[in-house]
């Protein structure tokens, strides 16, 4: 098939692409781990089987005839919204509302289809955020409430880089986030709350990875063994000036950064199609050889906080660990997808003192809920993320600073249950109830005291148009 045709065909879709799917492990996009199990697409394998309501428009309707052609040519096109909606009626160094919401498109293409080129994949994407931070704006701590949250808003290229498998070992190439292949699980994006979605806290706090959206140049390889276990090593370019508003993903200047990214992993991941209760368990580390800034001291020794001088960059390395664990516990019989999976994550930061020590969560999601909601979810998370000695000593000389008193707690404890509605093939509506139990006053600076408890409730929405239309 030539590239002219592919091109034409592309534009005939008249849609952006959206994320795509690496065999090794799917990259962290923004929409694509919504839920463990998705709604059936319309059975199309006998024409003469009558098609009612929502299945027969997803049969018919020219979009999703032109995006399965493509796909079957080699080009695996997509579209995704995200929206989350947040509001804290209760606690917060303030009560208030906010909206924000991120727009992503990719493309996964077959290169053997395409050009003949054997075992070999493309992938791109893209991705616009905008909107408000209910954490950072009202109740005034640094951890999101708001998934698709970002400080810098607006247009970025997320994923760009070629793939290529040699048997049992996969190597990938090109621009990529850290968390895209690294501490990724399909469970943590069944939740809005940020200590979960996209990837478990404290490796982007402590270590600087590069987590979508930025991207930066990078090498990766994966070898697998056989009936699960596999090992792979990364290494990343380490340039935070290229995340900064304007960039927009598109300088790809390499060796300008001030560090290197190295990122580890040890797993094993069960076939659920093989197994009655399928488990996925990681152990990995990340190194940043750029050693980060002090949470509390200035060039000169002194508090950061009293004196109004920057913090002192650190010499050495960040270092930290992290382990994951999924595992299904109940499974219902034959091929139904109704199940229970429970799941744990841990992050302890052993190199440079940084903002956090360990950050630690755990929960469950129950997928297949009521009579006829095989495809509902129920999830439920609870985390602590523990601040350092550093990092609270500094809180607390900005509060002597303003006239207050003490210092917070050293434990923001965070939890969040959910009911995911699967509406229609590729639109699940998600409301949700999260709570937070000692919020930091990294974005209340000025206040004297702690700030109260917070309930926020929130709606999750999200809509993959390609699943929509049928493809």
């Amino acid at each position: 098939m030539s590239v002219t045709r592919v091109l034409a065909m592309l534009m005939a879709a008249q849609i952006l692409p959206a994320a795509a799917h690496a065999q090794d492990e799917a990259p962290t996009a923004p929409a694509e781990e919504v839920a463990p199990s998705a709604p059936a697409q319309p059975d199309t394998s006998n024409p003469a089987k009558a098609l009612t309501g929502f299945a027969r428009f997803q049969h018919d309707n020219p979009i999703g005839k032109t995006l399965r052609n493509l796909k079957k040519d080699g080009v695996d096109l997509s579209l995704d919204f995200v929206g989350n909606i947040a509001g804290n009626p209760i606690g917060g160094n303030d009560k208030g509302f906010a909206e924000s919401h991120w727009v992503s498109g990719a493309a996964n293409v077959d290169l053997e289809k395409v050009l003949g080129w054997s075992d070999t994949r493309l992938h791109i994407q893209g991705a616009w955020f905008s909107g408000d931070s209910l954490g950072r704006e009202y109740i005034g701590n640094s951890i999101s409430f708001q998934q698709t949250w970002r400080p810098v808003s607006g247009p970025r290229l997320t994923q760009f880089n070629i793939e290529h498998d040699f048997g049992r070992l996969n190597v990938m190439a090109g621009r990529a986030a850290v968390n895209s292949y690294f501490n990724n699980s399909p469970l943590n994006c069944v939740f809005m709350s940020n200590t979960s979605c996209l990837t478990a806290y404290g490796g982007i706090s402590d270590i600087g990875i590069t987590a979508f959206p930025n991207s930066s140049w990078a090498a990766k390889a994966k070898y697998s063994f056989r009936n699960g276990p596999y090992v792979q090593l990364g290494v990343f370019d380490y340039n935070n000036a290229l995340n900064a508003k304007g960039k927009g993903g598109l300088d790809l200047s390499l060796g300008q950064g001030t560090g290197a990214l190295v990122a580890g992993e040890i797993g094993y991941e069960s076939d659920p199609a093989k197994t009655r209760l399928p488990g996925r368990y990681k152990l990995g580390f990340y190194l940043n050889t750029d050693g980060g800034q002090s949470p509390y001291y200035d060039a000169n020794g002194n508090s950061a906080a009293l004196t109004g001088l920057a913090r002192t960059r650190l010499s050495g390395n960040r270092l930290g660990l992290y382990a994951m664990v999924d595992q299904t516990v109940a499974r219902a019989p034959g091929k139904s997808k109704r199940n229970l999976a429970v799941f744990g994550r841990l992050f302890v930061n052993t190199g440079n003192v940084q903002q956090l020590d360990w950050f630690a969560s755990a929960g469950l999601v129950k997928t297949g809920t009521f009579k006829g909601r095989d495809s509902d979810t129920i999830g439920f998370i609870v985390s602590n993320t523990h601040f350092s000695d550093q990092q609270i000593a500094y809180l607390r000389d900005l509060r002597a600073k303003s006239g207050g008193r003490g210092s917070p707690s050293a434990n923001e404890i965070i939890a969040e249950l959910n009911y995911a509605i699967a509406a229609l093939p590729g639109l699940r509506i998600m409301p949700n109830v999260q709570y937070a139990i000692n919020p930091d006053p990294i974005y209340a600076t000025s206040r004297k005291t702690d700030i109260p408890d917070a309930v926020v409730f929130g709606v999750r929405v999200d809509l993959k148009l390609a699943q929509f239309f049928g493809k």
